[in-house]
């Protein structure tokens, strides 16, 4: 189908309210958010832009240099059909379509260099783009496939974790496949290292390091828990923070690329992660989701639950102190720290595999840790890219199950923020 303009209609915005929740200095009303002491001009229905491009969309990054955006879109069907789509900023329209070998996921953009890497998620792989060329770089490898049970005896798990392990597998079929599953990554321009943490399928998950320069695997680095999922870096202080899914945090030396530091946290999955070199602070999410019986099995000891979930949290990044505690939409997913205008914005997904799904985009005050605006996006807003300098938000919209079995496209929002 080709790509048409959508325009949210004022009715959608209508609908948009500040959840409160009852937590102190929370406005619960628009005019709350309007005439407080730290006032916010509010999105609006005229700001939002929304088009249908792809069956699949994952993740987007802005490129300032190239004038546009580059969206990741897997193709579930059939793998050699996934893409990078080249986005006008302004339009949206498609500039370009760059195939790829295999399904794109996560993004990091080296927009100084030309570059975009994309997790292929499932295919142990990281995938370099020329974003001048618009074509595909090179395709760095990052681990083997293994057989699970042979692996699960190799690494010494006890014969209860094996079992429960194995028939979880075998309800999808697997039993042969890559080990660590890859999401999200940070690129380090002052080290020339990619950072990309590897959620491990029964095992302790790790951390995996390219070198830039010479776009090779150069070291995986262990030890990160349960479900390393969440990652962002301090530039100018040489760390790198990595979040898993039994409230952890750890920081590694950007140099040295040694764990220097592990905080427990009071959030159970910082799924996502935003740092402010400003004031040293961690933004997070915390999912919600029960993986309970998944997390218990891998911990070998019942996991006793720091955090209601669907929240969004700010810490303080040298000891993990809890500084704020904000009440977001059921399952957050994506954050953006927009450091110019002192705001924070949050994609919810707005529940698990809906038939109809009722997502929405939080934007809070980082200032106040207020909640200032609940923009209803349905169904399932998932990515986010922020053009700070002109003040516009891209998000991806993923389907929800009624429209994914009308075999209708997701889309890709542009929000202009005030």
């Amino acid at each position: 189908m080709p790509p048409r303009s959508l325009r949210l209609t004022l009715g959608l915005l209508a609908l948009a309210g500040l959840a409160a929740c009852g937590t102190p200095g929370v406005p619960s009303t628009l005019a709350d958010a309007r005439t407080g002491p730290a006032a916010h001009a509010l999105i609006e229905a005229r700001d939002i832009l929304r088009r249908l491009l792809a069956a699949d969309m994952v993740e987007l990054a802005h490129s300032p240099r190239q004038r546009a955006v580059f969206v990741s879109a897997p193709d579930w069907k059939d793998e050699s059909r996934s893409a990078v789509l080249r986005l006008d900023p302004n339009t949206l329209d498609v500039q370009a379509r760059i195939p790829l070998d295999g399904k794109g996921f996560g993004v990091a953009l080296d927009d100084a260099g030309g570059r975009l890497y994309l997790t292929q998620g499932f295919n142990g792989a990281i995938t370099v783009v020329d974003t001048g060329r618009n074509r595909v770089l090179k395709r760095i490898p990052v681990m083997e496939k293994v057989d699970f049970r042979q692996a699960y005896a190799a690494h010494g798990l006890s014969a209860p974790r094996t079992a429960f392990l194995l028939e979880q597998l075998k309800k999808f079929g697997v039993s042969r496949d890559y080990p660590y599953k890859l999401r999200e990554m940070v690129l380090d321009s002052r080290t020339d290292r990619l950072f990309a943490p590897g959620l491990g399928l029964g095992f302790d998950s790790v951390l995996f390091v390219i070198d830039t320069r010479t776009l090779e695997l150069e070291k995986i680095v262990p030890g990160f828990g349960y479900n390393a999922v969440g990652i962002a870096l301090d530039e100018a202080g040489g760390r790198v923070f990595v979040s898993n899914m039994r409230g952890q945090v750890m920081t590694v030396d950007a140099r040295t690329l040694e764990i220097t530091r592990t905080l427990e946290v009071q959030a159970d999955q910082l799924l996502n992660l935003a740092y402010d070199a400003r004031t040293n602070r961690l933004f997070g999410v915390d999912q919600g989701i029960d993986r309970d019986e998944w997390r218990n099995n891998h911990l070998e000891r019942e996991y006793r639950r720091r955090s209601p979930g669907h929240r969004v949290f700010a810490l303080d990044a040298d000891t993990g102190r809890t500084l704020a505690d904000m009440p977001a939409g059921e399952v957050p997913i994506a954050l953006r720290h927009d450091a110019r205008r002192h705001r924070l914005y949050v994609t919810n997904r707005g529940g698990v595999r809906p038939d109809k799904g009722a997502g929405s985009i939080t934007v809070y005050d980082t200032d106040g840790y207020r909640l200032l605006q609940t923009l209803p996006m349905p169904p399932h807003p998932n990515g986010l890219a922020l053009d700070e300098a002109r003040g516009t938000l891209y998000a991806t919209i993923k389907n929800d199950g009624e429209r994914k079995k009308a075999g209708e496209p997701e889309s890709v929002v542009r929000i202009a923020v005030p």
